[in-house]
């Protein structure tokens, strides 16, 4: 992945970016690590990533690339349906992966896993490389002010803010936390991270995979 731009759009792309790989490896580590893991931790902790990852795909092919693409015109369409069309194959794996968990299969969850995370990395890498250099060219500060507002009518602070910031590097804590009205970084920091932190030490619980 690139370095963190300045670019206040690009940067919070990659920071998603860097969240959804970190939660990935997490999966991956829970499933072939050797260890014992509770099938629910991991439903539980995947539940949240899916949920996420389908936001923010559907923000970007909602009001993100339509934008994009009045912008810059054609010059963006073949980057543009070539994301749209990733957005489905992650999608399909996303689905394989969600019924080995539902069916307690862990060896297929495991190969489900590793296509999803094939599919995850290809298109990551291709928008880092092509599309979001784009940004600071297509979308104004208001323009980035308006996906936030977006964003958040349908994925609220309290799932979004402890979600990408779980493990983040400090210039991101920095640079999100920086204008984040008190009250809400009080909440982040008394109840949104705890809850957080609970998951991820859920999903190294020893034990037996069950179904439940």
């Amino acid at each position: 992945m690139t370095s963190t731009p300045t670019n206040p759009g690009w940067r919070i792309q990659l920071a998603i970016h860097r969240a959804v790989r970190r939660d990935i490896s997490r999966l991956s580590a829970a499933l072939t690590d050797g260890g014992d893991v509770h099938a629910d931790a991991v439903r539980a902790y995947w539940a949240v990533t899916a949920a996420q990852l389908h936001h923010h795909h559907e923000l970007e092919d909602t009001v993100f690339s339509p934008l994009m693409r009045e912008r810059l015109g054609d010059r963006v369409e073949t980057l543009l349906t070539r994301n749209s069309h990733q957005h489905e194959v992650m999608a399909a794996t996303m689905d394989e992966f969600d019924s080995a968990l539902a069916a307690s299969d862990i060896t297929a969850a495991g190969t489900a896993l590793a296509r999803m995370q094939r599919a995850v990395e290809a298109h990551l890498a291709a928008e880092e490389a092509d599309v979001l250099p784009l940004i600071p060219e297509a979308f104004t500060p208001d323009d980035i002010a308006y996906f936030q507002a977006e964003s958040a009518k349908t994925n609220t602070a309290s799932d979004f803010l402890p979600w990408m910031l779980d493990d983040a590097p400090d210039e991101d804590l920095a640079f999100f936390t920086a204008t984040m009205p008190p009250p809400v970084l009080a909440q982040l920091e008394s109840d949104w991270m705890p809850k957080r932190c609970r998951t991820i030490e859920a999903l190294h619980l020893t034990g037996s995979v069950v179904a439940v």
